[in-house]
């Protein structure tokens, strides 16, 4: 039996295989070293994060638009992101997103966030 939309967590199977590349990743900048969060439902962590190889601190969102409310992914992101570079200890930190490669979520959603440039509290458009 297929899941309701509301039970499924198409975040966290894009989190899953995210991981399980990094694992697997021969550059020490992007391959784990040790697992902070890997839940997308942690009110703590962001979605991701992780120490890598190299000693670089992750910090990654994810969203995917395979929901109900497909229509708010981006301020999603804007949200998720405003709120994990607004947490004290995030000096040294590099920040991603991870988006899934479908051409309707790149092409509805990445060129709007191409303009913008990130700040170190402010975003701005170019």
């Amino acid at each position: 039996m297929e899941p309701s939309l509301a039970n499924r967590s198409p975040e966290q199977n894009l989190i899953n295989a995210f991981i399980e590349a990094l694992q697997a990743n021969d550059d020490d900048n992007l391959k784990i070293s040790s697992i902070i969060n890997t839940s997308c439902k942690s009110r703590k962590y962001a979605d991701i994060e992780y120490i890598s190889q190299s000693g670089q601190h992750w910090v990654i969102e994810a969203k995917t638009n395979d929901s109900s409310d497909a229509h708010n992914t981006v301020h999603k992101i804007f949200g998720e992101l405003l709120k994990e570079t607004g947490k004290e200890n995030r000096n040294n930190c590099k920040y991603g997103i991870l988006i899934p490669g479908s051409t309707f979520l790149l092409s509805t959603y990445f060129t709007p966030l191409q303009c913008l440039e990130f700040g170190k509290a402010r975003l701005k458009r170019q």
